[in-house]
């Protein structure tokens, strides 16, 4: 986390000018801007939650394996064969901290798959205008004697109703 917090820190400048720049583009486009990051940030807190389920499989798994052990103990009360294995929870960046390093590769197609099935399933929708909460289906006056009700067309006096029908 400090490694973020000491970025932050010395490009706070650049940052912020991108802020100010991005901000008037983002509201002119918000039609379909805000639909992205949105998407990005619902895909981000999937693979956070992935990322943290294997952190405590892997975890879980390392203190099953060292306490299901029955060599005999070092002076640290560990066995000998006890198992470093980890994952990094807060610099997943860094491939040299998987032990088995095979685990990043299993994480990465676990993190493609769930990036596939959130495309599948939650395609990305661009936001729509809102019809007025009283309007009528269909355009103009026609619409409401189209819909089964000649008699507020009729007392409007713009429709014309069909002999016969009520």
């Amino acid at each position: 986390m400090d490694v973020v917090l000491e970025h932050l820190k010395e490009y706070y400048v650049a940052y912020v000018v991108v802020v100010i720049c991005a901000l008037p583009v983002l509201f002119f486009t918000r039609k379909w801007s805000v639909p992205i990051i949105l998407y990005a940030i619902e895909v981000a807190i999937y693979l956070g939650l992935m990322h943290l389920a294997f952190f405590l499989l892997v975890r879980l798994t390392r203190w099953f394996k060292e306490n299901s052990s029955m060599r005999a103990l070092r002076e640290d009360g560990r066995p000998v064969d006890a198992p470093e294995w980890g994952t990094p929870l807060l610099e997943f960046w860094k491939r040299e901290a998987y032990d088995p390093s095979w685990i990043i590769w299993v994480e990465v197609a676990v993190a493609v798959l769930i990036v596939f099935l959130v495309w599948r399933y939650r395609p990305m929708r661009v936001q729509r205008k809102r019809k007025r909460p009283g309007a009528a289906p269909g355009k103009g006056k026609k619409s409401y004697a189209a819909y089964g009700r000649p008699n507020y067309a009729e007392n409007l006096g713009t429709a014309k109703v069909k002999k016969g029908r009520r």
